[in-house]
């Protein structure tokens, strides 16, 4: 049986879905923001990532180092992006980042959704690899962590400050979960 986790965080950024789109699809320097990532290895060109692409993302936590198989399932310009990750052949998650254009399309309300796809094998892998027992929680903190590195990096480089708004609105599982 599939072990399912499913968190969510949303941000208003001060700048068009488009150009917000742009930064998230090129994966080589998700490291600017992610205080896990510290980015990844695509054979496409940077920033032009397609539905059936696939990157190696390339995570840290302390002296812990790993990496995912990463596939594009879904690249919309100014709209979504997702992938799956996996590693040994095994399934790990669903990421995918939704945008909403605000302000008359001047602003995007980002949305980052994490959905756990591993099985008990592979959370059981997970925490020896990660060093992480609740993946959720850790998860949560994370992509809050993101989105708010996000929104300053496009705020200063491309419009103006807006406020901080951060929500997030989670359907979570057993707290010991992995990833």
């Amino acid at each position: 049986m599939a072990y399912d986790i499913h968190v969510e965080e949303t941000i208003e950024i001060a700048v068009p879905p488009e150009i917000v789109y742009d930064t998230i699809i090129d994966v080589t320097r998700w490291g600017r923001f992610s205080p896990e990532c510290t980015g990844a290895t695509t054979l496409a060109q940077p920033g032009e990532l397609r539905a059936g692409d696939k990157f190696f993302g390339h995570n840290r936590r302390g002296f812990r180092r790993w990496t995912t198989h990463c596939v594009v399932t879904t690249a919309e310009p100014g709209r979504q992006f997702t992938f799956d990750s996996s590693a040994i052949g095994l399934a790990i998650a669903t990421w995918s980042y939704h945008l909403e254009p605000i302000n008359g399309g001047t602003g995007t309300r980002l949305t980052e959704v994490w959905h756990d796809n591993r099985g008990w094998l592979m959370r059981t892998i997970a925490v020896i690899v990660s060093g992480i027992r609740d993946r959720a929680t850790h998860n949560r903190r994370s992509m809050q962590i993101t989105l708010r590195r996000l929104k300053s990096h496009l705020e200063r480089e491309y419009g103006q400050p807006g406020p901080e708004s951060t929500s997030a609105s989670p359907t979570a599982g057993p707290a010991d979960s992995e990833a």
